[in-house]
C-alpha cells in the first residue's frame, strides 16, 4: 500500500474552520497511538528516510519511500506483528537487510531490535480524531509536546499513479487555507530533541 498524505499545523481559529468541514464527514473514531521509533547508533535508517515504529506495543510498521527523491507525504508501508509466523518472520528480515545490510535475522521483533542494537529514536504519543469520506481520510492530531495537527491522506496500490491522491488531497484542503508541512512527526520531535539526528535526515522544516 502506498499512501500519500498532506501534513499541517493547526492554530486553534483553522482548528474551529476545520472542523465545520468535518461535521459533513464520517467520524470513524477516535484512537491513542503511542508509537517508539527505532534506529541504528549511526541513524542509518533515518538517512535513508526509512522508519521503523512498534505502535502500541502490539506490531511493527516501516514506512519508506521506493525512491528516495520522492518528497516527504508518499510512502510505503509494511507491518509484521511483534511475533510473526514463518512467511512474516522471512519478509521482515528481508525488508530490514534491504535498509541495513549486516542486519542478523531474528524470529521476533523484540530480538530483533535487541540483538542489532538498534535503539531508540523518537517517542510519539498521539491522540487523534478520524474522519472519512470519498476515499479520503482525514485525522486531526493531538500530538504531546508538538501541538495540533490535520493529516489528510488517500491510501493507492502501489500500481497506482500517486498524481490522482495528490489532486484529490490538494482539492480538500485548498478552501482551509493551510500550509504544508513537508515532514512528519519524527522529524518535528528530532528537532525539538536531537538536533543532530534531525540534520542528518532527508527531510527537514
Amino acid at each position: 500500500m502506498i499512501e500519500v498524505e498532506l501534513k499541517c499545523q493547526l492554530s486553534p481559529a483553522l482548528l474551529q474552520k476545520l472542523h465545520s468541514k468535518l461535521e459533513h464527514m464520517r467520524f470513524d473514531g477516535e484512537v491513542h497511538n503511542r508509537d517508539i521509533y527505532y534506529d541504528t547508533q549511526d541513524y542509518a535508517l533515518l538517512q535513508q528516510a526509512v522508519f521503523v515504529r512498534v505502535r502500541n506495543k502490539e506490531k511493527v510498521e516501516f514506512k519508506f519511500n521506493e525512491n528516495i527523491e520522492k518528497v516527504h507525504g508518499q510512502t510505503t508501508e509494511r507491518t509484521f506483528p511483534l511475533h510473526p509466523d514463518t512467511d512474516q518472520v522471512k519478509k521482515m528480515n528481508a525488508l530490514f537487510t534491504r535498509f541495513l545490510p549486516t542486519w542478523q535475522a531474528q524470529p521476533t521483533v523484540g530480538a530483533a531490535i535487541s540483538q542489532n542494537g538498534l535503539v531508540e529514536l523518537a517517542h510519539i504519543d498521539n491522540k487523534r480524531e478520524e474522519y472519512s469520506q470519498n476515499g479520503i481520510y482525514v485525522s486531526v492530531d493531538h500530538v504531546a509536546q508538538l501541538g495540533d495537527f490535520l493529516e489528510v491522506e488517500v491510501r493507492c496500490d502501489e500500481n497506482d499513479d500517486p498524481e490522482k491522491a495528490h489532486t484529490m488531497l490538494q482539492a480538500f484542503v485548498s478552501e482551509l487555507d493551510v500550509k504544508h508541512i513537508g515532514v512528519g512527526y519524527v522529524e518535528l520531535w528530532l528537532h525539538e530533541h536531537n538536533v543532530k539526528a534531525y540534520q542528518l535526515g532527508k527531510y527537514h522544516l
